[in-house]
């Protein structure tokens, strides 16, 4: 970009430079469409200098001074007009150490530059003394802009803990829903040019966009464009779904799409280039929540102790974040979504503040995680940051890292799984065996511990047989349990055990239901060692099925014969 001389004015009376934009309460040159106005500030140095050099000019005192080809000092009084006057410049630093006009004295603008690449359309963003630059001024991409840094003799200071200088310290980000997020700090107490790298990848495993519009024809449109309603919501293209007519987005900005309104692609977040691609969103609604839908996950901050069943006991960790029974594929592309770039409010604080800002559970002491700060995917398996503890899951396809930073895996989590196309009233029952026979006496009941909601035995629980919540049997008579403590060695039972006999024989099956779909499952169930079991399934009519089988390191399913009896009838 050019600097032009014609958008700025010189006040010879209040010793001042103006940009002939700033000042219009929505400074954002490219929204304007003048980014083209923002120039390099050698450029406005050599204009200055040039214009005070005339003999016109002697008898006015002189403004500007160059200590380096990027580095600047206002002289003498002058100084700029308006605040928002730095936002036309790139390329240095301009320091005002006396002040005038609407400055007043010991000012610094440094000049903020960055290094790497990214996908196309990224908006970087920048924090400064805690708080996110509402409107960025600079289009998306690398940056090159001025920032004040020191105002009346006062610094700007990062919110970083960690002992990084603080006066005059920025954190630039780089999240955008689809790719690799990237964050960096940068010291600009010094002035001058300084650079920060910034880069982003395509994510693999984070493609689902936070919701999708079904749209009259998809033909022609291209993942990584821009799409606009003709009400003002912006949205990037993360997946097309061309047999659907889906378009998947990740909102950028304007709100919500209308149902029948149209739709305009265009190649650049700033909306100046058209596709020639447009369409009608011809959904029955304006759009559907994908990623954003997943709002049932949630997260808590605070130390807690927590046990893996991996045989290292109870360990500290920072967060529990409740997945909701949702796979970790879908829960990482939640905790990605309550940290990319617009994620603030209410519905989106992170650990006390705006999700878009944060960076670890513990910042500037734990190492972080900066492609996706909660932590990444890898396949199917979820690789937490340090003290993120993962609860409630659809699995257990996880690696953690406790807050003694030490790794901490889980157990070889198996279930037991009946499947038929008839198994719903049969009963389905699967229990270890020794010797051809069902191991009833795992455990005796211990009377004088148990209460209405615990059933107490007097052995540690074999957590390596015992499903995480099942049905422990008394002889005949069951008690559903939804946990246990290996240790205390008791059940939270729904059913009150008290009136059993103390001392009574008592044991876990790995399967103890009355089928209510064709496929049933046990809970999870710590493998360490093959265990030997008969599986029976039981329902009047039909033929009994009982077979000895092997729970293994891969568990273990099954498929009943389930055959008429012609005699039961």
């Amino acid at each position: 970009m050019a600097f032009v001389s014609t958008d700025w004015t010189i006040d010879y009376a209040l010793k001042t430079v103006t940009n002939d934009d700033s000042g219009t309460g929505n400074n954002i040159p490219f929204v304007l469409g003048t980014y083209a106005k923002v120039g390099p500030i050698l450029e406005f140095f050599q204009w200055l200098a040039t214009e005070f050099a005339n003999s016109s000019q002697m008898d006015d005192t002189y403004p500007i001074e160059s200590q380096t080809p990027t580095v600047y000092k206002w002289l003498n009084g002058w100084t700029f007009g308006h605040a928002d006057d730095f936002k036309y410049l790139d390329g240095g630093s301009i320091e005002d150490p006396v002040g005038s006009g609407t400055a007043t004295a010991d000012s610094l603008w440094s000049n903020l530059y960055t290094i790497g690449s990214q996908e196309v359309g990224t908006q970087i963003y920048m924090s400064q003394a805690d708080t996110v630059e509402a409107a960025p001024w600079w289009i998306s991409g690398n940056i090159d802009i001025l920032v004040l840094v020191k105002d009346t003799g006062v610094w700007t200071q990062s919110d970083d803990t960690g002992g990084i200088a603080a006066n005059g310290g920025i954190w630039l980000f780089a999240r955008e829903m689809g790719d690799l997020f990237d964050h960096n700090f940068g010291d600009l107490s010094g002035g001058g040019r300084n650079p920060v790298g910034i880069n982003t990848a395509p994510d693999s495993s984070n493609k689902s966009g936070d919701l999708y519009l079904t749209v009259a024809d998809e033909t022609g449109f291209t993942v990584g464009s821009f799409v606009e309603g003709a009400a003002g919501a912006v949205g990037k293209i993360a997946k097309i779904d061309g047999p659907n007519n889906y378009i998947y987005l990740n909102a950028v900005r304007g709100g919500t799409f209308v149902i029948s309104e149209a739709l305009t692609e265009y190649s650049d977040r700033e909306l100046q280039t058209a596709t020639g691609q447009s369409t009608t969103n011809d959904g029955s609604t304006a759009f559907t929540d994908v990623v954003a839908g997943r709002d049932a996950i949630t997260d808590v901050f605070g130390l807690i102790s927590r046990d893996l069943n991996n045989g290292a006991g109870a360990q500290n960790y920072d967060v529990e974040i409740n997945a909701a029974t949702l796979s970790m594929a879908f829960m990482y592309e939640w905790l990605k979504y309550i940290c990319r770039y617009g994620s603030t409010g209410a519905t989106y604080t992170v650990d006390t503040d705006d999700g878009q800002e944060y960076r670890s559970a513990d910042e500037g002491t734990y190492s972080e995680v900066k492609v996706a700060p909660f932590g990444t995917l890898a396949g199917t398996t979820f690789y937490g940051a340090r003290g993120v503890w993962i609860t409630n899951g659809a699995d257990s396809d996880f690696v953690l890292i406790d807050a003694g930073n030490v790794e901490q895996s889980p157990p070889n989590y198996q279930k037991v799984i009946a499947n038929h196309t008839d198994l719903v009233g049969t009963y389905v029952f699967v229990a270890e065996i020794s010797g051809g026979l069902i191991i009833k006496d795992q455990y005796t009941y211990d009377d004088g511990s148990s209460t209405a909601i615990l059933l107490a035995v007097n052995e540690v629980i074999d957590i390596n047989k015992t499903p995480q919540s099942g049905v422990v049997r008394i002889g005949d008579n069951k008690y559903p349990y939804s946990a246990y403590d290996s240790v205390a060695k008791t059940f939270d039972v729904s059913v009150d055990p008290t009136a059993e006999t103390d001392g009574a024989d008592t044991y876990v099956p790995l399967m103890d239901v009355l089928a209510d779909t064709i496929t049933e499952q046990s809970d999870d169930i710590i493998y360490n060692g093959d265990i030997n079991v008969r599986t029976s399934v039981r329902e009047y009519g039909f033929k009994p099925y009982d077979v000895d089988t092997t729970f293994t390191s891969a568990g273990l399913s099954f498929n009943p014969i389930l055959a008429d009896d012609p005699q039961a009838t």
